[in-house]
């Protein structure tokens, strides 16, 4: 992969961007890489490139016209120190002419990092923004959501301030957190609103409507809610323990898939979602486990398992376990698990991986296909595949039984738009307390408060909503109204009001295909979907 930086686009590709800013603006997101990791078992909480990215916003912003400021829960929130000590600033950006209506435009600068056995797949540097033949540009952000959000709403902004029919305020938020839960986010920025009186002048998210440019082009009544569950065992234990217990994570897809929403499903029929509507869903990401060296043993044992993801909302592409043993163990080990594989995945021998492998050991890889976890239907999620494989190892007798593994799990676990965080939360809890109860008390599940919010569900036929479909019906040709898999910030907006006490209207869309690749290597944008986005925003603003 190359490593210089990528040659400046030709200016065709950069009109088709649709404004001269959107280039730079886009290169220069790109590359300060504001990635946010978030992995609470292993006490990690790593977000090295917030405050240089929020000073850049506001920089921007002000340059532009508008008046913004950055607002960090770690020291703005009395409350909040708990936050492990990262900065979580969020940029609240605003045009203001004095009008009695305001737009909100809400999107997020945060983007899932890059795990080390995705940069094999890439063909250029993740975080250069490279355009190629093909006419679209690469980068991680790229699309979710600088390129579908961030940058569109900066963009609109500044053409609204130059137009003399502008008849509303206009607010732009740029949220972190959002990739992990949006604690430090738009939870922390409501958080600071609770502690004011009702629609006081100091309340960041006092609006008439609230546009997400966060997900596919098309208008979204429902927006899925979002847990996210760590499996931890109390002690180290044996291996088929182990596998017990992320087949019964695993089980939790049966339960998910039983809630079925009202809103249809934008991937039905042709892109192989599971029904017609939006329903829940149950993805095993993250599988990590170690053993400490021991004595050799009569049959090759498991030493260490990743599956190759730094986020809990990404399904890895693969699963590498690495294996210890005698010569004779470890050479008999690849031809023997092949058939034990069940296809569409496959075997691959000393992969791409983020463990270190010890000299004389074997790294073998489950590869499967990597996804958003939102939308596991997209992929092929390798983790199920590799417990499988490993169980039927331990029932052919060809792998050690006894050696002691510490285990953890991560699940991403999405609610229908209409369910409440309460209601996930409880039944989630409920299906692995009696799993636990049942086969291992030792395994245990929790939900971080944290690390959660619940769905978000408007009328399909709110007058907003209609709004928005038929602007992005003449702009994207998308027409009808549907609900959203991947979960975005709109849950957060949950119980507010407007200024005239109706519930505040949250109004999900963006320019994410099929193809877009968000999370995974070669993630994409196509340009002229930043050109609509930033015409959708500015035409609601402008519209009646």
């Amino acid at each position: 992969m190359a490593t210089v930086s990528p040659p400046e686009p030709p200016l065709s590709a950069r009109n088709t961007l649709g404004d001269p800013d959107a280039y730079p603006l886009l290169r220069d997101l790109v590359r300060l890489a504001p990635t946010n990791l978030e992995d609470p078992v292993h006490g990690r909480w790593e977000k090295p490139h917030y405050v240089e990215t929020a000073r850049y916003l506001v920089e921007v912003a002000s340059r532009w016209g508008l008046r913004a400021h950055i607002f960090d829960p770690l020291t703005d929130l009395p409350g909040a120190e708990g936050l492990h000590g990262v900065p979580r600033p969020s940029v609240i950006a605003d045009l203001d002419i004095g009008a009695k209506e305001r737009v909100i435009i809400m999107s997020h600068y945060d983007v899932v990092p890059v795990p080390a056995e995705q940069l094999a797949r890439w063909k250029s540097p993740p975080h250069e923004l490279t355009f190629r033949s093909d006419g679209l540009f690469y980068g991680r952000g790229s699309s979710d959501d600088l390129g579908s959000g961030v940058v569109p709403s900066l963009l609109a902004a500044k053409q609204l301030r130059a137009d003399p029919s502008l008849a509303r305020n206009l607010r732009l938020l740029f949220c972190c957190d959002e990739e992990t839960g949006g604690a430090g986010g738009i939870e922390a920025l409501r958080a600071h609103d609770a502690r004011l009186p009702s629609h006081d002048p100091e309340r960041f998210l006092d609006a008439d409507v609230v546009l997400i440019p966060d997900g596919d082009p098309h208008a979204t009544a429902g927006s899925s809610g979002l847990l996210f569950l760590d499996g931890t065992f109390a002690r180290p234990v044996p291996l088929p323990r182990v596998l017990a217990f992320g087949r019964g994570l695993v089980g939790l897809q049966t339960l998910a898939q039983s809630w079925v929403s009202v809103y249809p499903s934008p991937d039905w029929p042709d892109h192989d979602a599971p029904s017609p509507f939006i329903t829940g869903r149950a993805t095993v990401t993250k599988w990590d486990a170690t053993a400490p060296q021991g004595a050799p043993t009569l049959r090759a044992r498991v030493a260490a398992v990743h599956a190759e993801t730094d986020a809990t909302n990404q399904v890895a592409n693969s699963v590498t376990v690495i294996f210890q043993g005698s010569s004779d163990q470890l050479a008999s080990l690849p031809p023997r698990l092949g058939p034990l594989l069940s296809p569409p995945y496959r075997l691959e021998v000393s992969g791409p991986t983020s463990l270190r492998v010890p000299a004389g050991a074997l790294a073998v890889s489950v590869v499967g296909a990597s996804t958003h976890a939102g939308y596991p239907h997209r992929g092929r999620n390798p983790v199920p595949a590799a417990l499988e494989l490993l169980d039927r190892a331990l029932q052919a007798g060809l792998l050690d039984d006894t050696s002691l593994l510490t285990a953890t799990f991560g699940v991403d676990l999405r609610l229908t738009p209409e369910m409440s965080l309460d209601a996930g939360v409880h039944a989630a809890l409920e299906y692995s307390r009696s799993w636990s109860a049942a086969n291992d008390p030792d395994a245990r599940v929790e939900a971080p408060a944290d690390r959660a919010r619940g769905g978000y569900a408007i009328r399909p036929d709110h007058p907003a909503l209609l709004k928005m479909e038929r602007i992005l019906a003449s702009l994207f040709g998308s027409k009808g109204v549907y609900g959203e898999y991947g979960g975005t910030d709109a849950s957060s907006l949950l119980g507010l009001e407007t200024p005239r006490g109706v519930p505040l209207p949250a109004l999900v869309f963006g320019l994410t295909g099929r193809t877009s690749h968000i999370h995974e290597a070669e993630e994409n944008l196509d340009p002229v979907g930043v050109a609509r986005v930033t015409e959708t925003i500015r035409r609601y603003v402008l519209e009646p």
